[in-house]
């Protein structure tokens, strides 16, 4: 599974991303609102073995999902990731995520690829419902989430105790005609 943007070549994970993936999964300011523990090689080795054998190239059931890493064109280097996944098929709901190397945010990627994953999961996976949940004290995924033309739904108080404190949670959704309607624009 392969989707290309003007920068990015979104992609399968591979075991040779290894050191790239470390960069930002070790990283404390990164993945302390990501339901990931602080990387090490063991940590993120055992991260691309999972994503590796339960990411599916063309998700269809309840449940499934798919993991892209974000490579840049230019360099090959990995810089974030995306994932989308099928939270119901009866009303055919998903949920998109992205997470974003730190000498790469403020770049436009993490919009870039999400444009790209929001569309794959419209045109490809048949969704008529996109939502992105997030951690309140993360403001700029709030943006990125705006930007993607998805409206705030929801701020959820204290709805998870996460890694020791209750975080409050922000529910930004986008429908099938909103992303056609702004792509038409």
């Amino acid at each position: 599974m392969i989707i290309e943007t003007e920068r990015l070549i979104l992609r399968e994970m591979r075991e040779s991303d290894a050191a790239d993936l470390l960069e930002y999964q070790s990283n404390p300011a990164i993945v302390r609102y990501i339901p990931w523990p602080e990387g090490n090689p063991e940590t993120v080795q055992r991260h691309i073995e999972k994503t590796l054998a339960n990411s599916k190239t063309s998700p269809k059931e309840e449940g499934d999902y798919l993991v892209l890493v974000w490579e840049l064109r230019n360099s090959g280097k990995v810089i974030g990731q995306s994932n989308i996944s099928i939270q119901s098929l009866e009303h055919r709901r998903g949920e998109v995520g992205w997470v974003t190397h730190q000498d790469f945010q403020r770049q436009g990627y993490a919009y870039e690829a999400s444009l790209a994953m929001l569309k794959f999961g419209f045109e490809q996976m048949n969704l008529h419902r996109i939502v992105a949940e997030m951690d309140t004290r993360v403001p700029a995924s709030a943006a990125v989430a705006r930007k993607l033309g998805m409206r705030q739904e929801a701020e959820l108080k204290e709805v998870e105790f996460f890694k020791g404190e209750w975080c409050d949670m922000w529910t930004y959704a986008i429908l099938k005609s909103e992303f056609e309607a702004g792509l038409a624009s």
